[in-house]
């Protein structure tokens, strides 16, 4: 039976069951209402770039965006559609809101509160169903605040983990792609002296595998992998650190032995790797601990970074930056990375 979705004025249309026109769909969560989440989704999936190149489907409290797109005085042409509703074979209206409601009246630009937290999970969790069950061809996440997540009872540090426990995905990682450097995070959200211990050989040797496996199935390069030193100088052969001969040393040795086709190099000092990569020395690196990683990327493509999570059964990218309840609702939150993370979502299903 074909499904009932409420126009914008009041138009009663239908999702049907002929053969889409092949172009991808793309689920768009919109995040922390109370941040610029709803904001940068809006005017991305506004741009005139993706018109006939995409379907672009928000997952969203439908009376929050149509008041923030009034706020931004922007065209509002979303087709609404119950949670749900996407079926395999329905054709898709070309832009759409996946209306998942919130309690609008608890939330507020720029003040993050456990509604606001409920509300980002919600829009998380039924984006993550539709590409499980193959409605969508990929995910594509505005930020979330990790405060307001656990406010509202969802106790994972980021959308990474979060995604793996949607999806069941045994093995992770967080990637950060830009069109001069790449990498892949050893550890993620975890404190840095907890990171420190967590290293081991067999997590760095399971990360440089998960980078390569993935890489491979999104056709990006990955024929030159370099791996960060943890330690000053990449532990000066002991002297400024032993994780270097005892833990990252046993991982590359035995990772060149399981993959003999690829050239991998490390641990190497950190101060001057990020540098060698952006030059082209290297095709991605594997970062050991949270900012290690970050404040390189960021330093060179913050606004255009991507981050990707690895190992999932879908693709899934998101910006660079967090839900800046300083800027909410103020009109000024640029969306260039939202446009970035969709740009990429498209490359990588190709």
């Amino acid at each position: 039976m074909p499904l009932d979705v409420i126009g914008v004025r009041s138009t009663t249309l239908r999702l049907n069951s002929q053969p889409a026109i092949d172009i991808p769909s793309l689920g768009l969560s919109t995040g922390d209402p109370a941040g610029i989440g709803p904001e940068i989704s809006l005017r991305a999936a506004l741009d005139p770039q993706f018109h006939g190149l995409c379907r672009i489907i928000l997952f969203g409290d439908w009376e929050i965006l149509r008041s923030r797109s009034d706020d931004l005085e922007l065209i509002f042409d979303f087709v609404r559609v119950p949670r749900g509703s996407l079926k395999s074979g329905a054709s898709i209206p070309d832009r759409a809101i996946i209306d998942i409601p919130a309690e609008r009246k608890q939330i507020f630009p720029g003040v993050g509160s456990r509604a606001s937290g409920e509300s980002a999970a919600q829009n998380v969790i039924a984006c993550a169903e539709a590409c499980t069950n193959g409605h969508l061809s990929a995910m594509v996440t505005a930020p979330l605040n990790k405060a307001c997540l656990h406010e509202a009872g969802h106790l994972f540090p980021g959308h990474t983990e979060f995604l793996a426990h949607l999806t069941g995905a045994s093995e992770v990682g967080m990637a950060f792609l830009t069109e001069r450097l790449k990498l892949v995070l050893a550890t993620i959200h975890v404190p840095l002296q907890e990171a420190i211990n967590l290293l081991s050989a067999d997590l760095i040797l399971e990360k440089l595998g998960l980078l390569l496996r993935e890489f491979r199935r999104f056709g990006l390069p990955c024929s030159r992998v370099a791996v960060a030193g943890l330690n000053p100088h990449a532990g000066e052969m002991g002297l400024l650190g032993a994780e270097e001969q005892e833990k990252i040393m046993p991982a590359i040795l035995e990772a060149r032995r399981l993959y003999p086709g690829y050239e991998i190099s490390g641990p190497l000092p950190a101060d001057t790797l990020f540098h060698r990569a952006f030059q082209g020395e290297f095709d991605a690196v594997l970062a050991l601990y949270h900012d290690q990683g970050l404040i390189p990327i960021k330093l060179i493509g913050f606004g255009r970074a991507v981050n990707v999570t690895l190992g999932l059964p879908f693709v899934r990218t998101s910006v660079d930056h967090g839900t800046a309840f300083d800027i909410a609702g103020k009109g000024i939150a640029q969306h260039s990375s939202m446009v970035s993370a969709i740009q990429w979502a498209l490359r990588l299903i190709r």
